[in-house]
């Protein structure tokens, strides 16, 4: 039996890199390539997993995101031979709803700079979904926490800033919570979807909140940064997302935050020193 090819666009970066570190680790047949090879509309491609897009600077990049959360992502569907496509969306998508189940009705609001990131994603999502080709899967992902080679989200732009200062400057209050899952959960589920016969919208999340004050002591006792809170700052808090779907499907059981945060820690922490011999 031929084994399954699976085809990381979007390779060098932070999902990217891990998926493929992980399908090499576990035997199986992958491509990754190049963002200018042609050869990707002229060779089947297997399984695409679509890791292609920005994060942190999508505001001062609207025309960048638009291009890899949409524009790229038709001329792949329209010209790419490929058995199966799973989009990587974001649960940002469901800022300002309480309900997070992968059918709910979205907000979203073209004055509100924010939602270009939103609006680009559920584009893209729109597409996959509707655009007349089978096995189109969605993979909403949220606030997943690994080693990566730049600071581009909240836990390694804290991490950047304590080694640099020794002192967290936070923005928004202690009692913001959001929900993280770690990058090996993430990547597995993720190959496991890919792999799968299911179609539709996936949430990629633990399903539980994490409060910013416990990021914050792990940082203060692991790494001794002193957290200093900016005054009347905002709390954020963003509605827990329902993983009904995966665990029923996938049987998944997600590890929670402080069970897997020191040993990203320490993995960060080596990383860090390598980068700076």
């Amino acid at each position: 039996m031929t084994m399954p090819l699976i085809t990381v666009l979007g390779g060098h970066g932070f999902i990217g890199s891990h998926l493929l570190q992980f399908l090499k680790q576990q035997g199986l047949s992958y491509c990754a390539p190049d963002r200018n090879d042609a050869t990707v509309f002229t060779q089947p491609l297997g399984h695409v997993i679509y890791c292609i897009g920005l994060t942190a600077d999508f505001r001062t990049r609207p025309l960048d995101t638009v291009e890899a959360h949409i524009c790229l992502l038709q001329r792949f569907i329209e010209k790419a031979d490929f058995e199966s496509f799973t989009y990587l969306s974001s649960t940002r998508v469901y800022a300002g709803v309480e309900n997070t189940q992968e059918e709910q009705n979205l907000l979203v609001n073209p004055n509100n700079a924010s939602d270009l990131y939103n609006l680009s994603k559920l584009m893209g999502e729109s597409l996959c979904l509707h655009c007349g080709r089978p096995n189109m899967k969605i993979a909403r992902l949220s606030n997943i926490v690994g080693v990566c080679n730049e600071p581009t989200n909240f836990l390694t732009q804290l991490l950047e800033e304590g080694y640099k200062n020794g002192n967290l400057l936070l923005h928004t209050s202690l009692d913001s919570e959001k929900d993280y899952l770690g990058i090996d959960d993430t990547i597995q589920l993720l190959t496991k979807i890919t792999l799968s016969q299911t179609t539709g919208i996936f949430n990629i999340a633990s399903g539980v909140n994490t409060k910013t004050a416990e990021i914050a002591n792990f940082l203060a006792q692991k790494l001794g940064f002193k957290i200093t809170v900016i005054e009347n700052v905002p709390t954020w808090s963003f509605s827990v997302i329902d993983i009904h779907k995966i665990k029923t499907e996938f049987q998944f059981n997600p590890r929670q935050l402080n069970d897997y945060f020191p040993d990203f820690l320490d993995s960060y922490h080596h990383q860090r020193n390598q980068c700076h011999i």
